[in-house]
């Protein structure tokens, strides 16, 4: 959790999400049946983290999903606000069998990702952000391609779009730190997921060779983000972004090996060229 940053440099997604890492930490005992599925893939606990975030994300997703669900019914229903938070609680305590204790937090966190939900970035903001992005001639800080800012181009694939890089519908913030420009099929296909372990990153198993002409329609948008998500969209080595080290390229940890989920890592321009790069 960024505990230094401005209380209004918060996404209240992400706190909830620290929250239940705090509440169910992971805890594999190396007789699991995932600590044995990762030793067998020499996943070096990749996979066991894959899981356990991904599981996270989905409690996550269920508690923020489910209390917007209450509050429509209640609204629908014409009840009181304070009659949806006895619902909520109850749901927490009933339903998700949470400890007393932790409720009050956890109900104040849900109530922050719903008012989130509710705002979009302003156009002003969004007009701001998209000037400067354009003045500074910034590609799109996921894929690194050449956004166009011409927005009567609506059919542009990389048409620029205002991103929210913390998902709005999972409780992320309409300010400026949350907000990068995209291109409009990164934007679309990465959607309101998290992070890597949102994407079904169990399908991407490729068995053809970088140079089989089939690779390039293998490796879909989809694989791309997913892989990119890894690192947080940024060089596994350096840590720059698309926007400042050129677009982020793909190689095998393991040559030897077929291009599958946890062998691929990602590099910029920079780092690409001491490894074996697609």
């Amino acid at each position: 959790m960024r505990n230094s940053m401005d209380e209004n440099e918060i996404n209240p997604g992400e706190q909830l999400r620290e929250v239940l890492k705090e509440l169910f930490p992971a805890d594999v005992k190396d007789n699991s049946f995932i600590s044995k599925i990762d030793y067998i893939v020499q996943a070096d606990g990749e996979l066991i983290d894959l899981v356990y975030n991904s599981t996270i994300n989905y409690l996550l997703r269920r508690l923020i999903l489910t209390a917007d669900f209450l509050k429509r019914q209640g609204e629908k229903d014409n009840r009181q606000n304070d009659v949806f938070i006895t619902k909520l609680r109850a749901f927490l305590k009933d339903d998700m069998h949470f400890p007393e204790k932790h409720i009050g937090r956890i109900s104040v966190l849900i109530l922050e990702c719903l008012d989130k939900r509710k705002k979009e970035v302003p156009s002003s903001t969004k007009d701001k952000i998209r000037k400067k992005a354009k003045n500074d001639n910034k590609p799109c800080y996921i894929c690194g391609s050449e956004l166009e800012f011409d927005l009567k181009k609506e059919r542009s694939h990389n048409l620029v779009q205002v991103e929210h890089k913390w998902p709005r519908a999972m409780g992320g913030a309409s300010n400026d730190f949350n907000l990068e420009v995209a291109c409009s099929t990164c934007n679309s296909k990465k959607s309101d997921y998290i992070d890597a372990s949102d994407f079904h990153y169990e399908k991407i198993c490729l068995v053809s060779d970088e140079n089989d002409e089939y690779f390039s329609t293998e490796m879909k948008r989809e694989y791309e983000l997913a892989l990119w998500a890894k690192r947080e969209f940024k060089c596994s080595i350096c840590g720059k972004t698309s926007s400042v080290g050129g677009k982020l390229k793909f190689a095998r940890k393991n040559p030897n090996d077929s291009w599958h989920f946890l062998n691929i890592d990602i590099f910029c321009e920079k780092h690409s060229k001491t490894s074996k790069t697609k």
